[in-house]
């Protein structure tokens, strides 16, 4: 599966991947302003679900990000959990907001 990337005159963008037919099939949207990664909504069809794709997915964002000195909000809980289970190797781009999501709306229970 190759991660595919695009990103609109406006800066918001997404990783996402499509399977043979051109039909995607998970994605990573977010939105670029000033010098934050607004990463709001990651997706993996319902019969993919527990693969590792929506891993993958944020794996090239944490990649795009550091490489084009960026910082990361995330407003999607699946990449919060994310950032929450590992807080050292995301400290240098995770912007932490005090009205962060939970991790429940995306069906994760954070590590305790």
């Amino acid at each position: 599966m190759d991660i595919q990337f695009k990103i609109d005159e406006q800066k918001r963008g997404s990783f996402f991947i499509e399977n043979n037919h051109k039909q995607q099939i998970a994605e990573l949207d977010f939105e670029i302003k000033d010098d934050v990664l607004n990463a709001y909504h990651t997706g993996v069809r319902k019969e993919l679900e527990g693969q590792g794709i929506a891993g993958k997915l944020f794996d090239e964002m944490v990649d795009y990000a550091r490489s084009n000195n960026l910082k990361v909000l995330p407003s999607c809980s699946y990449i919060l959990v994310k950032f929450k289970r590992n807080e050292d190797q995301y400290k240098d781009i995770w912007i932490r907001d005090k009205d962060e999501p939970t991790g429940e709306a995306c069906g994760i229970k954070p590590k305790k």
